[in-house]
């Protein structure tokens, strides 16, 4: 008998109080995560004698490629709209990682024989990679460079820091 009391007392639970199976309910496509690595990093040419960001589809976790493409300079679509650079003369720009979150750049005429403008795009490129809060230019502190301010370079020409030029 107690089995018998046991079996009805479960047979309730059994049931799933009042659930009733369902086939399958398709309820669409599965998330997708949506924050990736960003595949684009920026440069800075100059409109105006002001530094002016441009966005570059290369991976600005390679520091190497990306001051490789400031190299290569505007596009002839952004020199048609005003954008120029004061790299011309610079055959190469070395990248060196410091660690720390610290870039070590190196160009090709050393920093000193280059200009104010020159300087800053480089180092406006340099702050705009990820983690890098500080970039060393060899031999700037020697040619007298002051540390652009790059935090206004995104906004109009008029809204732009000045370009530093070299102390006498």
């Amino acid at each position: 008998m107690r089995r018998l009391v046991a079996g009805l007392l479960t047979l309730p639970l059994l049931a799933g109080c009042g659930v009733r199976p369902t086939g399958v309910v398709y309820a669409g496509e599965p998330p997708v995560a949506t924050a990736s690595a960003s595949s684009r990093s920026q440069v800075f040419f100059l409109l105006r004698g002001f530094p002016i960001p441009v966005g570059r589809a290369v991976s600005p976790w390679d520091a190497q490629q990306v001051f490789d493409e400031l190299l290569r300079g505007p596009t002839s679509a952004e020199r048609a709209k005003g954008l120029t650079t004061e790299l011309t003369g610079v055959k190469q720009i070395t990248v060196r990682d410091l660690g720390g979150r610290a870039l070590f750049i190196e160009t090709v005429p050393p920093m000193p024989k280059l200009l104010g403008p020159a300087y800053t795009q480089i180092y406006c490129t340099g702050l705009m990679l990820p983690e890098r809060p500080s970039v060393k230019l060899a031999l700037a502190d020697a040619a007298g460079y002051p540390s652009p301010d790059c935090s206004d370079a995104a906004g109009s020409p008029g809204g732009a820091a000045p370009m530093p030029s070299p102390t006498e």
